[in-house]
């Protein structure tokens, strides 16, 4: 008779962690700034975007950064646009995402979590990308309030193991579950922001494959 224990739970982020939104969410910028500012608006380049909220800080101070008028309007309409199909197919998945999943999965049941406003389209982009069929559980948790509240609140009567995860919440979450977290450098967060924190970081959660098995 074979003994077969059950498999571990991990969670896992969405953005930033398995999927690349970097040029979605300049994209948007981009387009909030000229609906509101107009076509010929000082600023056109905002490669320096996400690299600014790498280190902590918000879309909204990086505008006043910029000294771009309307900042406040601007940072609203691109809360709001943020997840509209024509821009969430944009995002492309890091590099071997899938070929990662695929190997967990054999060995855990995987949750993913998200803070996102609109459920549809997070499940329509999931399925686009074909990976929505790795998870054991999908949570997208409400964008408003204490974000990490509503994380914890969706996924706290599970016994998690690990959590990986791109930002503070995702580090705060693990903590509140009593979980081993894997911080991630390739999306919101930089390695040089993890390391002043908490320490040592992952490119990718392919690089953190063989870490697991070494737990184990």
């Amino acid at each position: 008779m074979i003994n077969s224990k059950p498999k571990k739970n991990i969670v896992l982020d969405l953005d930033g962690t398995l999927l690349d939104s970097r040029r979605r969410h300049a994209a948007v910028l981009s387009d909030c700034i000229n609906q509101i500012n107009g076509i010929a608006s000082t600023y056109t380049n905002f490669d320096d975007f996400v690299p600014y909220k790498t280190e902590g800080n918000t879309g909204l101070a990086y505008l006043k950064n910029k000294g771009i008028a309307n900042a406040k309007g601007i940072f609203s309409l691109w809360k709001k646009k943020i997840e509209e199909k024509k821009y969430l197919e944009i995002d492309t998945l890091y590099p071997n995402v899938r070929e990662s999943l695929e190997i967990l999965k054999e060995q855990y049941n995987l949750f993913l979590i998200t803070a996102r406003a609109n459920t549809e389209n997070t499940m329509w982009q999931l399925s686009q990308l074909y990976i929505d069929t790795f998870f054991t559980g999908i949570f997208v948790v409400p964008n408003t309030g204490n974000v990490g509240d509503n994380k914890y609140v969706a996924v706290k009567s599970l016994p998690i193991t690990y959590v990986i995860g791109d930002t503070e919440t995702d580090y705060d979450l693990a903590k509140r579950v009593d979980s081993v977290f894997f911080p991630l450098n390739c999306g919101f967060r930089s390695a040089t922001f993890w390391q002043q924190h908490i320490g040592k970081s992952y490119g990718n959660i392919h690089e953190i494959l063989p870490q697991i098995t070494t737990i184990l």
